[in-house]
């Protein structure tokens, strides 16, 4: 049996208001040709199908039309799960009449019992069949309900505890269910998940904590308590888990039963020279043993985007090659360009010339400046605030939303924290902290005062 994994379409994203609608469309064409090609039986989107919790009619148009057009595919099994981007609410609306076409779609997981995000997947051959258990984006709340009350005393102290205990508790009872459902059968069983794991290969190879990218998007979107996920938490018994979060292709613990597609788009300009994936599962039997091996197949590009680090001077003469090349394309005939999207990226004191320099250079229709990005200083940012949505910051205290606050403002100086130890720049920390502390506190206290005073 094969089966298409995908994940991270953040249909409706735009980088620095370039429209990307056209991109999208082509992506999801060439996707539907894959699946005819590849002869694939199912395929699975492990989450973030939209850029935002209310997507655009257009973004909207495009996902249902891609879901029509899969009618007569040989794909004959779709999973669909939400993300944390996705609108759980808005996936699950038309789950009714996406069911009558064999889609299955999982936005969330409240409201639901396991044994109704578990689906037998039939395939195109007599006999060929696969259960996938359809594990959504959860939030901390949602994870909470899996721990004892001793677990989450815990769990508030111990972020590894926290992760490892719950997701083993939910991926373990997903499994319990995808096995019922076997009854006993030798039947290849999947899951899906959207989360962070721990051990990743190539670009967070290594990342514990949340980071920025250069274009000051979080790298990690993490929250909470919402840390890494460690291989552990997902039994071997699984034979594959198609992840989605991460935007690049990577395996976990370097096991490939445990993989992440990435997106099939480029996301900013930190991942502009990846390449990106969809991956195709080949699932069966060889001499009584089970095997899945996932393979890569390289997502074409429809537009181009280039970040241009270095010096004024390097810069300046990387927009006069690209000039020049697409000149002298142009005169021999050839074909019209894809549009290619630039992001110079320099340090502040070179603004001034660059804007000079750059201004002075005629740039062909489908060359575009769209982003001029200073380079950071050399101050050290102790901590960054990161992006919360309404859902997480409900679940912080105080407490932490004023030291986030603190230490996202707090910076030293890059030559003092080369002389400070890791136990100095902890101390600092706290004294800046609690300087500020006791004031954002007594502003909670009156805040939650006229809150019961009115609802008295």
């Amino acid at each position: 049996m094969k089966i298409l994994h995908t994940a991270d379409w953040h249909l409706g994203n735009s980088i620095h208001s370039v429209d990307r609608t056209e991109e999208q469309k082509s992506f999801l064409d060439w996707l539907v040709q894959t699946i005819n090609t590849e002869e694939i039986d199912a395929l699975i989107v492990a989450g973030d199908v939209f850029d935002t919790y209310s997507p655009s009619n257009v973004a909207q148009q495009m996902y249902y039309s891609f879901l029509a057009s899969l009618v007569n595919s040989s794909c004959k099994n779709v999973i669909i799960i939400g993300g944390n981007h996705d609108s759980g609410k808005l996936l699950e609306a038309p789950k009714d009449i996406l069911n009558a076409i064999n889609v299955k779609v999982v936005g969330r997981v409240e409201n639901k019992e396991i044994e109704d995000m578990v689906f037998r997947l039939k395939g195109n051959k007599e006999g060929e069949e696969v259960i996938c258990a359809a594990v959504p984006y959860m939030n901390e709340l949602e994870l909470r309900k899996y721990l004892t009350d001793e677990e989450k005393d815990n769990a508030d102290t111990d972020e590894r505890k926290f992760m490892d205990k719950t997701f083993t508790k939910v991926y373990g009872s997903f499994l319990e269910k995808a096995e019922e459902m076997a009854g006993g059968k030798d039947i290849p069983i999947i899951a899906t998940g959207h989360l962070y794991a721990a051990g990743l290969e190539g670009r967070y190879e290594g990342v514990e904590k949340e980071e920025k990218t250069d274009d000051g998007v979080a790298v990690l979107d993490v929250v909470g308590n919402l840390g890494k996920v460690h291989i552990g938490c997902f039994p071997e018994r699984f034979d594959y888990v198609a992840l989605g979060h991460i935007h690049y292709m990577t395996r976990v613990a370097k096991q490939k039963r445990v993989m992440y597609s990435g997106s099939p788009f480029v996301m900013g300009y930190d991942d502009a020279s990846v390449k990106h994936h969809v991956l195709v599962l080949d699932i069966g039997k060889e001499e009584e043993k089970r095997y899945v091996n996932p393979t890569p197949i390289t997502v074409p590009e429809w537009i181009r985007f280039e970040r241009i680090p270095g010096t004024k001077e390097e810069i300046v003469d990387r927009v006069k090659s690209l000039a020049a090349a697409s000149k002298d394309n142009s005169s021999s005939g050839q074909e019209s360009e894809k549009k290619l999207y630039l992001e110079l990226y320099y340090n502040p004191e070179d603004g001034a010339y660059l804007h000079e320099q750059i201004e002075s250079i005629e740039l062909p229709e489908h060359i575009k400046i769209v982003s001029w990005n200073i380079k950071k200083s050399d101050n050290i940012h102790t901590a960054s605030f990161g992006d919360y949505d309404i859902q997480s910051v409900q679940n912080i205290s105080p407490e932490d939303v004023v030291r986030q606050l603190v230490l996202s403002k707090l910076t030293i100086p890059k030559e003092q924290a080369e002389k400070m130890t890791e136990e100095e720049i902890s101390k600092y920390e706290e004294e800046e902290v609690n300087k500020y502390l006791p004031h954002f506190m007594k502003a909670f206290d009156e805040v939650a005062k006229e809150g019961n005073d009115e609802d008295n």
